[in-house]
Formats: structure tokens, sequence, C-alpha cells
């Protein structure tokens, strides 16, 4: 069995007859930023959405991460095992501010009961001034700074992205999935990506696996890049192995 980081292993996933994911295989070293590409409908959110447990895995298919089977948990308990996560369109608390976003992120650390919250003890005390300090430390990594009281649903769509970054990383994962960072972002914005991806990498620690349609991002960022299509895998390799891989230009081109 392989000693990888992250480590799927013939995964399967079916609706009504329709093969979602067939027989995906892949592993990913800690510490790498690895990508996931395909045109609309390969199957790469759903991917996340297995690792995430939002989806049970058909058959024999497996999942380890860290060294854990991570196949069958609760999804409650992902990130409790350090694996947090970002969705193609933002799912963020609009009415409230980003700080109060990202401390909701923060949750999954909380170690005091309802009743001593209550009470609000010193104890409770001391966790909330924890929790404020890991979550402004956040937001300097990612110059969240002007917006930190802001009420979400008055950002801009680039900064709600950010934002719901931010709020992953609250959560102080191991690893990171990236559902399309950037998405609805324009090209500037999507350069900025590339700088938060590589300090979220290397200050952080965090392995990064990525769904994404821009190549010059990927490029840019990754390790390693694994091309599906109709929920299979093409090919996996470096960046510039799976842009000149000839079963990668047919399914994008076309014969």
């Amino acid at each position: 069995m392989s000693d990888a980081f992250f480590v799927a292993e013939n995964l399967n996933l079916s609706f009504g007859g329709v093969h979602a994911v067939r027989d995906v295989s892949f592993e990913v070293n800690q510490g790498d930023v690895f990508s996931i590409i395909g045109p609309n409908g390969a199957g790469k959110t759903t991917i996340f959405n297995l690792i995430s447990r939002l989806y049970d895995v058909d058959g024999n298919g497996t999942m380890r991460f860290d060294g854990d089977d991570i196949t069958r948990i609760a999804p409650c308990d992902v990130a409790r095992r350090g694996i947090a996560r970002t969705f193609q369109n933002t799912e963020l608390f609009e009415h409230e501010t980003v700080l109060q976003n990202l401390l909701i992120g923060r949750h999954v650390h909380r170690k005091t009961t309802f009743l001593s919250e209550m009470f609000f003890t010193p104890s409770v005390a001391r966790q909330e001034l924890q929790f404020r300090k890991s979550v402004e430390d956040v937001i300097d990594l990612l110059d969240l700074q002007s917006y930190r009281n802001q009420v979400i649903a008055n950002l801009p769509y680039g900064v709600r992205k950010m934002v719901e970054v931010a709020r992953a990383l609250c959560i102080e994962p191991k690893l990171l999935l990236l559902d399309e960072p950037s998405s609805g972002l324009n090209p500037e914005e999507t350069e900025d990506v590339v700088f938060w991806i590589e300090d979220i990498n290397e200050e952080l620690g965090a392995t990064i696996i990525m769904v994404e349609h821009d190549m010059n991002l990927v490029t840019s960022t990754s390790n390693r890049v694994m091309a599906m299509a109709d929920g299979g895998v093409i090919a996996i390799g470096s960046p510039a192995e799976i842009q000149n891989h000839p079963d990668v230009l047919r399914a994008y081109l076309g014969d």
C-alpha cells in the first residue's frame, strides 16, 4: 500500500446508471499542489464530493489520508481530520461580516461546552482570544484587513472567493481542496490567486488539491496534474507532460 499523504484507489460513483467517476486512482504527496483538469462533466468536482464525504464511494474504492482510511467516515469528521474545501460558487453567510465568517471556520477546534459558553467562563474567554488571533493571522496572510468588518453581501465576487479560502484556512487544514478558485475572476485577480496559493502551500505547509480550468494557473502552481474526461483518468504527470499528452489534446480538441 502506498505511503503517499492522500491516496485514492478505484473510485467509482454512478447516478442512475450514469458513471460520474470511473475507476479513478491517484496519489498526492505531502506538500504538493495537485491539480485536476478536464472538460465540464469530467467528474472533477465529484471527486471533491467523495473526499468531503458528501457522496459514498460505490463498490470497493478506498481513500486514505495521512495514513488513515477515510472512505466511510462521517461527513462531520472530515474537517476534524484536517481536510477543508472551497466551492466553485461561494458558500458564505451573506449577511455576516468577513470576521464572523472566518470565526465560523474555527468552530471545529472548539473545546468548551454549551454550558460554559452560556456563562462565558474564563476558559471560553481564552478560547475566543485564541480563535481571534488565528483568524487575524489568516486575514494578514490573504491581505483582507480592509474587509474585516464588511458584510459579505457588499463585497465584490473576487473578494468573496478569497474570504471563502480564508475560512477554509481557519480550520488549519493539512489538505485543502480548492474548487475552481479562479472561476469568475478577472486576469488580475487570477494572478493574485497564484501568489496566495504559493503562500498557503509554503507558509502554512498545506497540501493542495485543486480543480481548475485556467491552464496558466495550473502550470504556475502545480507539481502534478491529473487530466480527466467522461469520469475517467486520461493521464497524470507534470504540467508540461499533460499539456503535450496526445490523449489529453484529443479530449480537449477532438481528433
